[in-house]
């Protein structure tokens, strides 16, 4: 896939007084000044004489010029902007008529109103911090918010014949965990199997919700309250699904996995008012397999990439996350749906 160029905004002078006066920010008083927080893009602080903004500027591989991307974005920032209408602590884009994302020349904005909230690093985060995570969860299931003009993106996944097609690739080349993967085989063509089931028993009740709620997409403001940010992957999610999800997330399952934790999110859900629909619950744990599934397979292709180094890198250092990660979920999982269902599930305590 070919990539545009992007030329920072701060090198661009004509678009940023393009973006002020659609935007009415103001007359930018400095140069934007680049700041960490995109992975993907590129993110600016640009002061104005009429307050302070944080700038996103998507990265090349985003087509911004196609429709489907356009209606995207607005259609997420609209998401993010109904949740803040709800009570929810939510950043969401400026907008223009309905317009949260702005083109310019080619390239793709989109401008917050900036916050002090600050990202925490994972080993400043409690217990106290995911229990608020998972009653802010259980508050946007129940809302049960409507956006019109969402479009759903269709999700990657890997049918039997392309996995068998990059374990022997893998293996063929001596790739990074080649071994792991053609052991496991048996294993991930069960999963890839059990995934049409899955998709469709959880499909009969979804509500919209933010879709990447991890600790990276959570700022905490001085009153130690989370700041919702990062709405891109907004769309309409099974609700047991998507609670599994993030409590093993905060409980560290790509890691060092907490059972404790994991336990006291999952309680914390419920408490708030979330629910957790018992007949799915093995399709949503297939389903979460599934999505772990897909990233590791992604990545063996990425980790084969002939032509670019750094992806082969990227690729590998993720083939080593998602098959951890993979072989820990299957591992615990029987204990955890025991747990989830109020069962003893002793001996899972953590790595």
């Amino acid at each position: 896939m070919s990539s545009r160029i992007v030329r920072p905004l701060a090198a661009q002078p004509g678009h940023l007084r393009q973006l002020c006066a659609a935007l009415r920010l103001g007359a930018p008083v400095a140069v934007p000044e680049r700041v960490t927080g995109g992975f993907h893009h590129l993110m600016w602080h640009l002061q104005t004489d009429a307050g302070r903004f944080a700038v996103k500027q998507l990265g090349p591989d985003t087509d911004v010029l196609a429709a489907a991307t356009v209606r995207h974005y607005n259609a997420t920032e609209a998401i993010a902007e109904a949740f803040a209408q709800q009570g929810v602590v939510a950043v969401h884009a400026l907008q223009q008529q309905s317009q949260y994302l702005q083109v310019i020349d080619g390239e793709g904005y989109l401008v917050y109103p900036w916050t002090d909230a600050a990202a925490l690093d994972r080993k400043h985060l409690s217990a106290a911090h995911a229990v608020k995570v998972a009653s802010l969860l259980a508050h946007m299931h129940r809302v049960d918010i409507r956006v019109t003009g969402l479009q759903e993106v269709p999700l990657a996944s890997h049918a039997q014949d392309n996995i068998l097609l990059l374990v022997d690739r893998a293996v063929a080349a001596h790739a990074r965990g080649c071994g792991e993967l053609e052991r496991h085989l048996p294993d991930w063509l069960d999963i890839a199997a059990r995934q049409p089931q899955a998709r469709r028993a959880l499909a009969q009740h979804r509500v919209i919700s933010h879709g990447d709620m991890d600790q990276k997409n959570i700022l905490w403001d001085a009153g130690g309250e989370p700041v919702l940010i990062d709405w891109e992957s907004a769309r309409p999610l099974n609700p047991t699904h998507d609670a599994l999800v993030v409590a093993l997330d905060w409980s560290g399952i790509t890691s060092a996995f907490e059972q404790a934790l994991f336990d006291r999110f999952i309680a914390a859900y419920r408490r708030a008012g979330g629910e957790i629909d018992e007949a799915v619950l093995p399709l949503a744990f297939d389903r979460i397999l599934g999505n772990w599934l897909d990233w590791l397979m992604f990545n063996v292709g990425r980790s084969l990439e002939m032509h670019d180094r750094e992806q082969r890198a990227l690729g590998a250092t993720q083939v080593d996350l998602a098959l951890a990660t993979l072989l820990r979920l299957q591992r615990f999982m029987p204990k955890l749906a025991r747990s989830v269902r109020g069962q003893p599930a002793t001996d899972c305590g953590g790595e």
